[in-house]
């Protein structure tokens, strides 16, 4: 991952990695501090995080 940017996003309440955008409109995301939590959500169900 040399110079790839991460994104992150907040989704219930705590922050996540976006590790996958498929063109269905779902993202795969990590739980930020847990490697093993993937979630499949819906683009509409998260926020972007502000830097």
């Amino acid at each position: 991952m040399i110079g790839m940017e991460l994104e992150e996003v907040q989704y219930n309440g705590k922050l996540y990695t976006v590790i996958h955008k498929y063109t269905s409109g779902y993202w795969e995301i990590r739980e930020n501090g847990n490697k093993f939590h993937i979630e499949l959500v819906h683009e509409s169900e998260v926020q972007n995080v502000t830097d």
